[in-house]
């Protein structure tokens, strides 16, 4: 059965979400749902995705792109919030039209602080909504939250008006369960991979190449270089081992706000000859860094977000090493498709590593194993049926048998 969807969000359309997005809406058309993608202006994800953040440095986006840029980082954040409030006044302007062309969509919308204009429309309208749950008031948030009463009333409005809402870990589901969300119509749908993207060619082989790391057992990590990544834990992990492992190297593919701090750790560990930073790189050229790993870690992340890159990571086949949270036992299995370990301890990070390090029929095993589960579960195509069979639950009339 074909379902039609208005997709309303509020980012940038840029970086990881971007690349959710238009994957996402990709997917759905594919499988032969029209979507109509409602952005703010000036923003189309679907050819801006996955600019950031791996080559976020280099980009210099332009337009009223640039001006959305510059209040992202230059507002006062009480200023910033109160623009976030003022968007749901754009909503009212921009969505009924769109409502009224397509009286048969599914209106499916990705959850923002202080959005609930495209909710609450669509329920007035009489249209099914499912809505996607990345991040919720009370955790911690990049840029801070100064009205928090006013943001959390607004999520407690959304949540209790969505006929279905997805969430990207288990955590998140349990979060909007106790803020509103009902009971038996709230599921978790993880993040995903596109596999004709990410896959086993061999074309790290010239990344080793020309990075001089052949003989070399390549331990690494993708990513926009933030605090909550703990890079400083593998920097230390690898720093230990090399005085056994001589053969160790550092892969650090990216750039972000601790670069600078990462280097310079860098430098007084005396890792210079055993690590890289390759500073930002297109997104087009990332599955060839991740080939050229042996081992990919991520030393730590939020107790709330599904990483993209981890199912990059595993559907290349890779090891992977990551930190005991509900959004990585959501996906990875202890000892079958990765390793998991407490976070923040440097000492089993360095341990997990030299076992995958003198072990390597077990990174073969974990790799295959890893990337078998990620094509069976973890694709966007995967997910878009799983958002294709919610939307025919609460569209009337349809027919569930077609499922």
């Amino acid at each position: 059965m074909t379902m039609r969807f208005i997709y309303h969000h509020r980012t940038a359309g840029r970086g990881a979400e971007g690349n959710h997005i238009a994957s996402l809406v990709r997917a759905l058309e594919a499988a032969g749902h029209p979507v109509t993608l409602v952005s703010p202006p000036g923003v189309d994800p679907l050819k801006t995705a996955g600019g950031v953040p791996l080559d976020k440095g280099a980009t210099k986006p332009a337009g009223i792109q640039g001006l959305w840029q510059w209040v992202s980082c230059h507002c006062p954040q009480i200023v910033f919030e109160m623009l976030e409030l003022g968007y749901n006044l754009y909503v009212l302007f921009r969505l009924p039209p769109v409502l009224r062309r397509d009286r048969s969509a599914v209106y499916y919308e990705r959850y923002a602080f202080f959005l609930f204009a495209g909710v609450l429309l669509a329920k007035w309208c009489g249209r099914p909504v499912i809505l996607e749950v990345n991040e919720v008031t009370g955790i911690e948030r990049a840029r801070g939250l100064i009205m928090g009463w006013l943001a959390r009333w607004s999520e407690r409005k959304v949540f209790a008006r969505a006929d279905k809402i997805v969430t990207v870990s288990s955590f998140l589901q349990q979060q909007v369960l106790q803020r509103g969300g009902r009971q038996g119509g709230v599921y978790v749908l993880p993040n995903a991979v596109d596999p004709k993207r990410f896959g086993v060619n061999g074309s790290g082989r010239a990344i080793r190449r020309q990075l001089a790391l052949d003989g070399s057992t390549v331990v690494g990590f993708v990513g926009w270089f933030d605090r909550w990544d703990r890079l400083e834990l593998l920097v230390e992990a690898v720093r230990d081992l090399r005085q056994t492992h001589p053969e160790l190297r550092l892969l650090l593919v990216g750039d972000g706000p601790v670069t600078r701090e990462l280097r310079a750790k860098i430098q007084r560990e005396q890792l210079a000859d055993a690590a890289i930073l390759t500073g930002p790189i297109p997104r087009d050229e990332i599955p060839a860094y991740i080939d050229a790993m042996d081992i990919c870690v991520l030393p730590d992340s939020n107790p709330f977000g599904s990483p993209l890159v981890l199912f990059e990571f595993m559907a290349m086949a890779k090891a992977v090493i990551a930190p005991d949270l509900p959004p990585i036992r959501d996906v990875v299995a202890d000892g079958e498709t990765g390793v998991i370990i407490p976070r923040g301890d440097v000492r089993l990070l360095r341990e997990a590593i030299r076992t995958l390090t003198e072990d390597a029929p077990m990174r073969v095993r974990l790799g295959q194993q890893a990337r078998r589960q990620v094509m069976e579960r973890h694709t966007w195509e995967v997910n878009a049926r799983c958002v294709a069979e919610l939307a025919k639950e609460v569209t009337p009339g349809s027919d569930r048998e077609e499922r």
